[in-house]
């Protein structure tokens, strides 16, 4: 009994998880980040990506973009959580420093609320469509609607309030049936229109140059794989081993994720709309349409949930919230999403935005935690330093804050600019030579390696050295 409360309560506190009390393995995590991957986003990513080009240099976009990102992200984040069983948010307070974890954390607060925003709408849309194709009921009055998304927000709660487990549960049989549905529905759209139109079909709104065309769907997968930062940490410090917290990423993240982009943009392409919950049912027939539209709603209550349960995790390190239970941190993360569901229709409708922040705010980070954990750390950190906010820690750096990776976040922002608007994905003239993401991510890894070794390394701040490393064993 003693060790199940010590088990639960690691797991949803900042607790590290020792290995004797990880919960997830290789197929377990590979059935949840499977079907987290395989819920709204790709497919509304693949209607993004059928503005710019077509059907197979979507493809070829998708899996290069998501292939790249998910390498670097998940090399940055899973083999430290996984290594010492932290979760991402406060593995980072070894390259921001305690204090600028938190500033960094409203960032991605914001962030995540929007994913659960349109994560939400997504299935009162399903609930709507279901209703509509099966019992032949439409219903369009927006207290009802607004009512449902009400009573999906409240779902997702209960199931991040329950943890992992209920997580596991849901996607082992959940995502094996939605992707033999994908598949189907694959097949359906190739036999119904037919490969040679789907692959002939024309971008919805291209530039002239066909490379800038490709460069902004590459982009665009770059985003895709680089948004999944703040999900890591969570689920990889409760995997058994480094190898069941790395490799399953690559099945779900990229592969998984891009099979959904690529019935995405076939949709957004020769149907008009990348929206699964308009074209299911006309596509599918209702039964198939209908079974597709309930798995989809149960992927991204899943999908909800690990979000939920992640940022209330990274949300504890806050002293208001960790003297709170989980189930009402995990309740307070879903006021403003809740809140915001008023609104989310037009974020919906414009969710590219949150791509393009997403390069904008977890690329250069992922490219600092590199630099910092593998060149400077040599893969050792100090967990007694990492829970100690007293200016004793080795991460204490200067009050709280390490101003060398806050400076180059900062310059990194401004740089990402010069190449791209993120909010209106209008391309700068530089853009054709070098994507945003690629300029920010060079320049974050140099410029904080160039000053780290100046004034973190050398300036015996942060834990950092040879002498250092060794008293951090």
């Amino acid at each position: 009994m003693e060790k199940d409360n010590i088990n639960r309560e690691a797991q949803f506190d900042l607790l590290p998880v020792t290995k004797g009390d990880r919960t997830y393995r290789f197929w377990d995590y590979t059935v949840v980040i499977t079907g987290f991957a395989v819920a709204t986003w790709c497919f509304l990513i693949g209607g993004s990506l059928a503005l710019y080009v077509g059907f197979k240099t979507a493809i070829i976009a998708s899996i290069a973009g998501n292939m790249v990102s998910v390498i670097l992200m998940i090399t940055a984040t899973t083999i430290q959580s996984a290594k010492y069983g932290i979760d991402g948010f406060n593995a980072s307070g070894t390259l921001l420093g305690k204090k600028g974890t938190k500033a960094y954390l409203i960032f991605v607060s914001i962030i995540m609320v929007s994913w659960i925003m349109v994560l939400c709408t997504m299935i009162t849309r399903s609930v709507l469509n279901i209703l509509s194709g099966a019992l032949d009921l439409e219903i369009s009055n927006r207290a009802v609607i607004f009512i449902i998304s009400l009573v999906v927000a409240l779902i997702c709660w209960v199931i991040a309030w329950k943890g992992p487990q209920l997580m596991k549960v849901m996607n082992s049989f959940v995502t094996p049936i939605f992707i033999l549905i994908m598949i189907g529905l694959i097949f359906i759209m190739s036999k119904d229109i037919g490969w040679g139109n789907i692959a002939d079909a024309k971008p919805l709104a291209p530039f002239e140059s066909d490379w800038l065309n490709f460069l902004l769907a590459f982009e665009l997968s770059l985003g895709a794989g680089f948004s999944w930062w703040p999900n890591m940490g969570g689920l990889a410090r409760i995997c058994k081993t480094t190898r069941t917290a790395f490799w399953p990423n690559i099945i779900g993240l990229v592969f998984a994720a891009t099979l959904g982009t690529a019935l995405g943009t076939a949709a957004a392409l020769v149907i008009g709309d990348s929206d699964p919950t308009s074209w299911m049912i006309p596509l599918g027939g209702a039964v198939i349409g209908v079974i597709a539209l309930l798995l989809l709603c149960f992927a991204n209550i899943a999908a909800n949930s690990v979000m939920i349960y992640n940022l209330s995790i990274g949300l504890k390190q806050v002293k208001f919230f960790f003297t709170k239970s989980w189930g009402t941190v995990t309740g307070m993360v879903m006021i403003p999403a809740v809140i915001g569901l008023i609104w989310a229709d037009a974020l919906y409708d414009r969710f590219y935005i949150i791509l393009g922040v997403a390069c904008l705010i977890y690329a250069p980070i992922v490219m600092m935690q590199l630099v910092d954990y593998f060149v400077f750390r040599r893969q050792t950190i100090s967990l007694r330093s990492l829970y100690d906010e007293t200016e004793s820690s080795k991460y204490y750096f200067w009050k709280g804050y390490n101003w060398v990776a806050i400076i180059v976040f900062i310059a990194s922002i401004a740089l990402y600019f010069v190449f791209l608007d993120p909010f209106a994905l209008v391309p700068t003239k530089l853009f054709p030579y070098c994507t945003a993401t690629g300029a920010v991510s060079i320049f974050a890894a140099a410029m904080y390696y160039i000053l780290g070794k100046i004034f973190l390394v050398g300036g015996n701040v942060g834990g950092y050295g040879s002498e250092n490393i060794e008293n951090n064993k």
